[in-house]
């Protein structure tokens, strides 16, 4: 925090107090947004934990899958949580949303590419629906603003809305994915 302090001269209570307080805001203020950060940082956590867990185990494909989903993961919510594609690396990289909205697309594409058969194996219907409630809420943000904003807060609803019902849907299918990975790996029953 010191660091990013000097090198983005940014005062050390902006960064450590609480939001709503430093801004003097509804306690409410963003709590879809802090649930979805939760359900990121569950999603993230669990493969990652799951990841661990098999590391050593035969054959390897489950492994590598586990931990490329807790990065991408891991990614999201630090893109989430930190505002990246919207606010940091416009104001501070000076790469323009969608250059990182077309990056993370491709990330996402090579993933579900080299992972296809390992995701074929799952209840992969739930991965789906998060896929298609993010992208919902991506073309809602890139592409279809400035018809939405003609719907006031109800945009906001909107959009939102989508986004939250993806992070859950892909925090539900990793969740249950990591449990039948270990659980098959450890010959109990994958419910």
């Amino acid at each position: 925090m010191a660091a990013a302090g000097v090198l983005f001269q940014v005062n050390m209570d902006v960064m450590t107090r609480d939001v709503t307080a430093t801004a003097n805001l509804h306690p409410l203020t963003g709590v879809l947004s802090y649930l979805g950060i939760l359900l990121w940082s569950a999603a993230a956590s669990i493969c990652a934990f799951a990841a661990m867990t098999l590391r050593n185990a035969r054959p390897r494909e489950p492994f590598w899958f586990l931990l490329s989903s807790a990065l991408l993961s891991a990614y999201l919510l630090f893109d989430d949580f930190f505002l990246f594609h919207d606010e940091l690396a416009p104001r501070y990289l000076g790469v323009h949303e969608k250059v990182v909205y077309a990056a993370l697309g491709i990330a996402v594409s090579a993933y579900l590419f080299a992972f296809r058969r390992a995701i074929l194996r799952t209840n992969f219907g739930v991965l789906l629906l998060a896929l298609g409630f993010l992208a919902t809420s991506v073309v809602m943000d890139a592409m279809l603003e400035p018809w939405l904003r003609r719907l006031d807060h109800w945009e906001y609803f909107l959009e939102d809305g989508a986004k939250w019902l993806g992070i859950a849907c892909w925090c539900s299918y990793y969740v249950r994915t990591s449990y039948q990975l270990v659980a098959g790996q450890l010959g109990t029953r994958g419910g």
